[in-house]
């Protein structure tokens, strides 16, 4: 009995050895998960959560954009049920109060055929939405107006920009050139007198650019990528865009199917860059491009429609 405990207590000190061989410790001192110390170099509770809470806490990245398709809904009816009749209403107003301090000889009817009071009007509806979308992004969702829009020059050189809009200008005017449809569009006849051929330049190399581009690349745009990717963003805001401008050039389907491949190219510069300013830019030069060749071409807009 005595030489069985004595074989008993020698393999427990052989199993002792090597587990403590495997654990770089010297036989028969007692294995333990903290560092060499006793007690006195565990850590206390006390000690462990203040470990956790100094550790740095990767902060949530915001939502890209913060707006929903839902928002994109409601800026639609307030496009065309609060702030179309609202902008009609108010520069009919201001043309009767116009009519009745210089005696014209005008009736509102004729006058909303005429390019002053269309550019007036436009003018005001556009300022509206830019209001809507203002208030949504630094009301409802607390965020700064341009960083949202994703308004920042970054890396662009502009003067690329510029001539890449001026040059889809000059492409699609060798293109109508080459093949006329001989088309009498709508726009064209607001070009009535060099007056409205200025009027309607100001609107659109300053206005137009500026305010389609914040609503469609910089509002509409990010929620269709999010959404479905760049691929399908790129075309359905260049759709919307070209049929935002089908009421000018009705009748004209290869002029409408022109405005839609330059919004096509629009798009794609916001949605390769991340950015609104390449795409003003292109709208910028664009435009410019248009107006200084109908200028050139007509004598200073005497002559576009002869």
């Amino acid at each position: 009995m005595g030489s069985s405990q004595n074989g008993m207590n020698e393999f427990e000190q052989s199993a002792e050895e090597k587990a403590a061989r495997r654990g770089g410790a010297e036989p028969g001192s007692q294995l333990s998960l903290w560092p060499p110390g006793g007690d006195e170099a565990r850590p206390s509770v006390e000690q462990l959560d203040a470990a956790v809470a100094s550790e740095p806490v990767a902060a949530a990245q915001p939502k890209e954009p913060p707006w929903s398709l839902t928002d994109l809904g409601a800026f639609v009816l307030f496009v065309f049920v609060v702030s179309l009749p609202a902008a009609f209403l108010g520069t009919a107003g201001v043309f009767l109060l116009l009519r009745n301090a210089f005696g014209w000889d005008l009736t509102v009817t004729e006058a909303y055929t005429r390019a002053p009071l269309i550019v007036g009007m436009q003018t005001g509806w556009e300022a509206l939405w830019i209001g809507f979308i203002y208030f949504l992004i630094t009301i409802k969702y607390q965020r700064g107006f341009w960083e949202a829009l994703q308004w920042r020059r970054g890396g662009h050189r502009p003067r690329n920009w510029l001539a890449g809009g001026a040059a889809l200008a000059l492409a699609a005017q060798i293109y109508f050139f080459l093949s006329p449809t001989g088309k009498d569009l709508p726009i064209e006849r607001l070009f009535s007198s060099p007056g409205s051929g200025y009027a309607l330049a100001v609107f659109g190399i300053l206005v137009a650019p500026f305010v389609e581009e914040l609503v469609f690349r910089g509002f509409i745009y990010p929620v269709f990528e999010q959404m479905w990717g760049l691929a399908a963003a790129v075309l359905l805001t260049a759709l919307l865009f070209a049929a935002i401008h089908a009421s000018q050039l009705w009748g004209g389907w290869e002029e409408i199917a022109a405005i839609f491949v330059v919004g096509v190219a629009f798009s794609y510069s916001r949605g390769k860059t991340g950015s609104l300013v390449p795409s003003y830019l292109m709208h910028l030069g664009y435009n410019t491009a248009l107006f200084a060749s109908l200028y050139l071409s007509t004598d200073g807009f005497r002559t576009l429609r002869e």
